[in-house]
């Protein structure tokens, strides 16, 4: 007879392994529901982020390259520039993207603020709602 542990939060369970996940307490399990359901709606997210992640991939290989190859005949001005300035916006796009699948994922924004070692509030007016979205207009009266 072996020790079983709450899927959630890894106590130590009295019983015997029976099939499927096991939990503490209905509220852990609830919460570990959630949390899988939240991470499958992020999947669109994820995505996004690899798409991202791979372009970024591709840019920075490309600019490897071209960092023995020879200018084009003519003037070889902004010939390394233009390619890493590119890489800065990729790596922007990626930033955002994981942001979006943390959050859908149910992360919170001094979750996300940690990892990018930003404040919560830096991280919430940073990638929070974007400028231009569709928010209520003021009522005049």
């Amino acid at each position: 007879m072996g020790d079983v542990w709450c899927g959630w939060c890894g106590a130590r369970i009295q019983g015997e392994a029976v099939g499927g996940r096991r939990y503490c307490r209905p509220a852990h399990r609830q919460a570990a529901w959630r949390a899988r359901r939240r991470w499958s709606q992020a999947a669109t997210a994820r995505e996004g982020m690899a798409e991202a992640g791979e372009e970024l991939i591709c840019q920075v290989q490309t600019l490897a390259q071209r960092a023995h190859e020879l200018p084009p005949p003519g003037p070889c001005t902004q010939w390394h520039s233009a390619a890493v300035a590119r890489v800065s916006d990729l790596a922007g796009q990626l930033v955002r993207a994981a942001v979006r699948a943390d959050r859908q994922a149910g992360a919170s924004w001094a979750q996300i603020g940690a990892g990018l070692g930003i404040s919560a509030e830096a991280a919430r007016s940073r990638f929070g709602r974007t400028r231009g979205s569709t928010a209520p207009a003021a009522r005049t009266g």
